[in-house]
């Protein structure tokens, strides 16, 4: 039997010592005696004993003798050797991707993965060198090539699933090059197959799959957006639930928090296999600045990260529109109430670099057209002539209202089947804009969309020239147009991906941003060179809301608006703020003050229906990737990069792996010490079984008199 630690045997020396204390050992048989008066002599005797004695046959002599020996062959580690299951160079690809979270194994498929991996490095060769690589949204070297299994356990203990999207060929593409290094190698993955994306390439060493996972069940949000309403008065929160199990869901429900207080909850009855349900809630509140939702009821999934989702809510700012006409009582009133926003008039005569157009975010020309457009958004009301807006190719008399769609937003709550025009310009739909309201002989009477970077309509008549303004649909009709050339109707931001960088606008005067993360940890982001007006942060694995504050070496004094710029929520607050276009009243009204102190929040969100489908994939694919056992590589396969071009250092050859022109078979060691304390551990009971015979057989007669 070989050993590990052969030296250990001098252990054994101590048999010898034990014999001696029994030798040594004086030793008299007990005798009854009615008197010791007449033993009073024998006592005498016992200096002149002789200190050896003869060895007696002792049980627990016998014992004690074997706990030597036991001991010593644990210390000396004996060993089997058997032919060895891996190669002499593993390399270990661990799957940290979000689906790995699921618990339809427990406590989840990443440990039940690195239990896996343990079990299989137990048939690692003697001295056989081991490298992990997390798979997450990008590979990740946390081990290269050790042969120091306890450190290799350290590390795999030490990796946590990650929220992100797994990139499996990336992970593969670098144990391919790790892989490299040997002659014997091999790459053992643990994943549940459930990848988002497959990989293709080609790999030049076997690939072996330790797939973990069962089940299937779960059901994700997929999306979260908020939208204020075109008019602004409200928002509208959209909420997509996914059911990627291929059995029905019921009792789901949908709850929304907005700044952690409960605003609306949906109950989703049923949730058919493989589909998506929206949830739409309307006339949310203003005043929270994030929106969460959370999947909760029924019977739980075995996916949580993707239960919940964040979104931020753009704070409202004051919306400066001006008007360019020669006077419209009509257009004037409906645009003063418009919420958070303040209108300035001008005269077509007097507008110029002077009226400072790039102050204001929406321009409506009426009857008149620049010839050069402003860089906001604009809205052209009857234009006379074809501009960069459109061509105007005549005049059109009581024009009737062609088919509405019932799915465009501008028209949401606006009723036209009552409206009659008298006078329009026909035009011709450009290319870049979508028809809003149709007219006759295909020529719009309304049509948006995004002219060179900016927001654009053309409303092709007069609202005076018709009877459009007695009509409740007016206002609610103006409300929605400016809302959507406003970005009032727009898709919000979308939440960032996690793993993604995030770019951090960085005041002027600021020395850092310090960034919360959602577990309440900061991370402190100072510029790369000074005067820098961003920082980048890329710490974005947890899902969640992050809040980013700005630091400055001095007190920023707190901005205060300008004269001429109103703060209330209208714009008919004063004349100063809403003059009317026919006074020819100067618009000129001072930008409103950012604060530069005020944190950005920004989320990160799970929203990958192909991440969240966790039902099993197939190993079989994985494994099909890699060389079989002695298989030449393809000719076709890709060039295998070197282990220096992946910027990880390793040596040329595993240890143990024999080389490529050896043809030893690799083998393993299985130590013995598990069967050895388990003796040693029968011997020391025996032992004090014998020591204290006379207690335990006076316990068990005991005990069989109280059952008797």
């Amino acid at each position: 039997m070989p050993f590990l630690a052969p030296l250990a045997l001098l252990g054994l020396l101590l048999v010898p010592a034990v014999l001696a204390m029994y030798l040594l050992k004086l030793r008299r048989d007990p005798h009854v005696v009615p008197s010791t008066l007449l033993w009073q002599r024998l006592v005498a005797d016992v200096e002149a004993n002789a200190p050896w004695q003869r060895l007696r046959r002792s049980l627990l002599l016998l014992l004690q003798l074997l706990l030597v020996v036991l001991l010593a062959l644990l210390a000396a580690r004996p060993f089997l050797e058997r032919p060895a299951g891996l190669a002499g160079d593993v390399v270990v690809v661990l799957d940290t991707s979000a689906s790995m979270a699921a618990t339809d194994v427990g406590p989840n498929r990443l440990q039940v993965a690195k239990e896996r991996i343990y079990e299989a490095l137990r048939d690692l060769p003697s001295n056989g060198r081991v490298s992990v690589i997390a798979a997450g949204r990008t590979a990740r070297v946390v081990v290269n090539g050790t042969t120091d299994l306890g450190r290799v356990r350290a590390a795999i203990d030490g990796v946590a699933v990650s929220a992100a999207t797994g990139d499996l060929a990336d992970a593969l593409n670098l144990a391919n090059a790790l892989a490299a290094r040997s002659g014997s190698a091999e790459i053992l993955v643990a994943t549940d197959a459930a990848l988002a994306s497959k990989p293709t390439a080609r790999l030049d060493h076997p690939v072996r799959v330790l797939q973990v996972g069962r089940a299937r069940n779960n059901q994700a949000i997929i999306a979260l957006a908020v939208r204020p309403s075109s008019s602004g008065v409200t928002r509208s929160v959209f909420v997509s639930v996914a059911n990627l199990d291929i059995e029905a869901a019921e009792g789901r429900r949908i709850e929304l928090y907005g700044d952690g207080i409960l605003l609306e909850a949906r109950d989703l009855q049923t949730l058919d296999p493989q589909t998506r349900t929206e949830v739409i809630v309307d006339d949310v509140p203003l005043g929270a600045s994030v929106i969460e939702a959370r999947l909760t009821g029924g019977s739980p999934d075995a996916l949580e990260l993707d239960d919940r989702a964040w979104a931020i809510v753009p704070p409202d700012r004051l919306r400066r529109i001006l008007l360019v006409s020669d006077g419209d009582p009509y257009l004037e009133t409906a645009l003063t109430y418009l919420p958070s926003t303040e209108l300035y008039g001008v005269k077509p005569a007097d507008f110029g670099p002077a009226t400072h157009p790039e102050l204001f975010d929406l321009i409506i020309f009426e009857g008149f057209v620049p010839q050069e457009l402003p860089a906001a958004a604009v809205l052209a009301i009857a234009p006379p002539e074809s501009s960069p807006l459109g061509e105007v190719v005549g005049t059109l008399t009581d024009p009737g209202i062609g088919s509405l769609s019932p799915d465009e937003p501008i028209l949401r709550y606006v009723d036209l089947s009552t409206t009659h025009i008298g006078r329009a310009s026909k035009l011709v739909l450009p290319a870049w804009a979508r028809t809003v309201i149709p007219g006759p002989q295909s020529s719009p009477l309304l049509y948006v969309g995004e002219l060179e970077g900016r927001r654009a309509g053309v409303l092709s008549f007069l609202p005076r020239d018709s009877d459009l303004p007695l009509q409740v649909a007016f206002p609610i009709l103006m409300a929605n147009l400016t809302g959507e050339l406003l970005g009032g109707s727009a898709a919000p931001t979308a939440a960032v991906v996690p793993g993604d960088p995030v770019t951090l606008p960085l005041p002027a005067g600021a020395t850092k941003l310090v960034v919360t993360r959602p577990d309440g940890s900061s991370v402190d982001l100072a510029p790369a060179t000074p005067g820098a007006g961003s920082v980048v942060f890329s710490l974005t694995e947890e899902l969640g809301v992050y809040t980013a504050t700005p630091v400055f070496a001095s007190p920023v004094p707190t901005a205060s608006a300008g004269p001429t710029a109103s703060t209330g929520p209208t714009a008919s607050a004063g004349p100063t703020a809403s003059p009317s276009p026919a006074t020819g009243a100067s618009a000129t009204p001072t930008q409103a003050p950012l604060d530069p102190a005020a944190p950005v929040r920004f989320a990160v969100d799970l929203f990958d229906p192909a991440e969240s489908n966790i039902a099993l994939g197939s190993a079989a694919e994985i494994e099909a990737l890699g060389r079989r056992p002695g298989q030449s590589p393809s000719p076709g396969a890709s060039p295998t990069p070197t282990p220096e071009a992946t910027g990880v250092p390793g040596p040329s050859a595993s240890p143990g792996s024999g080389g490529a022109g050896v043809d030893t078979p690799p083998v393993t060691r299985d130590e013995l010490w598990i069967p050895v304390v388990l003796l040693v551990l029968a011997v020391l009971l025996v032992e004090w079984l014998v020591y204290h015979r006379d207690a335990v057989t006076r316990l068990w007669r005991s005990a069989r008199g109280a059952r008797a």
